[in-house]
């Protein structure tokens, strides 16, 4: 059956084809009889399996952390009780075709004999379209996850990945899709994360750079996923860099089977803390989010309607409306300074972002100053005196990895401000913030409480 996966057609035809051929011969060959019991034996497996399936142990499945989850554990389940009762079934039915044997009279064993050939047919056929349907079914989630995350070398995936791939799209391609789905033992959130999985996969394989990083602070700036994107694992996963194995995977488009056994992904799969956490994600509004930029969950009406804070999620660092800020804090720069100032914070924008969670407030970035950027003049120039303030840049960040650099936790004030504290660096300082319409504005007291504005990022 596997050669079909390798055949110039379409494979879920000639999947049906071969086993509508395989079923009518063993039909008549078995006789209905043996192929009744047959299909009870399939019947009550099935309807067992739900229960068999939570004693299956580990070592019997595939290692990789989706293996229970895409239903390895189901097909062992069915196929140990289809077998038990398969072989049950068969102790009786010798004894059975020799009670019905002999209930028909001598002149009519021919037709009983006729009869039993025709219900063999019959139910062979019947047989083979369930069989086809329970691979189709059993297929599913692996068909479908592989087709969200298509590999840039396919014939590198392990056979059955590509068995799985075709059927699916074949199967689709006919619409069969919806039927295969009536037993399908996997969770309907699965099917919802692949298709996450397959946005973040398609997103991070492109030459673009930029475009990478936008993806990656937008999805990470979700906030639902925030105190998960911080984890210590998350972080390491989602690290924007060639030394971090994981992510090159997702870039050079790696097959499934070398991204799923990789020891960061499973590391992060099995710690019980952080699955906890995401899997109080709402995956379908994540999906809706990556794809829009808007969030049903998060919406500014619904946080209203909840009682929570509207400055929930990510927030962008707006490189010319913070220059306005500390063009009215320091009027007397030169055209030199301001040009300068421009580029450092054109610079911090690439990659500087703010996000809030609940409880929790985080900046992440290459950089951020950690002295105030006014310092007392010391060139002597028109109107310009030792006692004004005149921004000084620090060195470029181009060449530091993008970091979390300070959190705290945050809290509402009266008058609708918040506040928060950071240490970053060498630098400590309360973090008052302000939000209008269309921004946030954020004073660092300690540091002559120079001002940075923040917008929402779009897509």
């Amino acid at each position: 059956m596997m050669v079909l996966a390798w055949f110039p057609g379409d494979s879920v035809l000639l999947l049906a084809a071969a086993l509508l051929a395989g079923g009518l011969a063993l039909g008549h060959r078995a006789g209905g009889l043996r192929l009744a019991l047959l299909c009870s034996a399939g019947l009550l497996a099935a309807f067992a399996a739900p229960w068999v399936r939570q004693t299956v142990p580990d070592a019997l499945l595939p290692d990789h952390p989706l293996s229970r989850l895409m239903g390895a554990d189901f097909v062992w389940a069915f196929g140990l009780a289809f077998l038990a009762l398969g072989l049950a079934g068969q102790l009786l039915h010798d004894p059975l075709a020799v009670k019905l044997h002999t209930h028909w009279a001598a002149d009519r064993q021919e037709a009983w004999q006729r009869l039993n050939h025709r219900l063999g047919l019959v139910l062979g056929g019947g047989l083979s379209l369930c069989a086809g349907w329970m691979i189709l079914t059993l297929t599913l989630p692996l068909g479908f996850l592989a087709n969200q995350i298509p590999a840039a070398q396919p014939q590198q995936d392990p056979l059955s990945q590509r068995w799985a791939a075709r059927l699916y799209r074949d199967g689709s391609a006919l619409g069969l899709t919806p039927v295969a789905r009536w037993l399908d033992p996997v969770p309907a959130d699965f099917y919802t994360a692949a298709e996450v999985a397959g946005l973040v996969y398609q997103n991070c394989s492109t030459n673009n750079l930029m475009h990478i990083r936008q993806f990656r602070s937008h999805l990470l700036g979700y906030p639902g996923l925030l105190d998960s994107a911080h984890h210590p694992r998350i972080t390491q996963l989602a690290h924007v860099w060639t030394t971090n194995t994981f992510f090159m995977g997702l870039h050079q488009r790696t097959n499934l089977h070398q991204l799923l056994a990789h020891p960061q992904l499973q590391a992060a799969w099995t710690d019980p803390d952080l699955s906890a956490q995401i899997a109080q994600v709402d995956l379908l509004d994540l999906k809706t989010y990556l794809q829009t930029g808007q969030s049903a969950q998060y919406a500014p009406h619904t946080l209203a309607l909840q009682g929570r804070a509207p400055l929930l999620g990510s927030w962008r660092l707006d490189a010319s409306q913070t220059l306005a800020q500390f063009k009215s804090r320091y009027p007397k720069m030169n055209a030199a300074e301001r040009t300068a100032l421009e580029h450092y914070f054109q610079e911090l924008a690439a990659d500087l972002a703010l996000s809030f969670s609940d409880g929790t407030c985080y900046l992440e970035g290459r950089a951020f100053p950690e002295r105030a950027l006014g310092q007392t003049a010391t060139a002597q120039r028109e109107n310009v005196s030792p006692r004004d303030f005149l921004p000084v840049i620090p060195e470029s960040a181009s060449g530091r990895p993008i970091q979390l650099l300070a959190q705290g936790a945050w809290e509402k004030k009266p008058g609708g401000s918040f506040k928060t504290h950071w240490k970053w660096g060498t630098a400590d300082s309360p973090v008052s913030l302000q939000m209008f319409p269309d921004r946030l504005l954020l004073t660092v007291e300690s540091m002559r409480g120079e001002k940075y504005v923040f917008q929402r990022p779009r897509l």
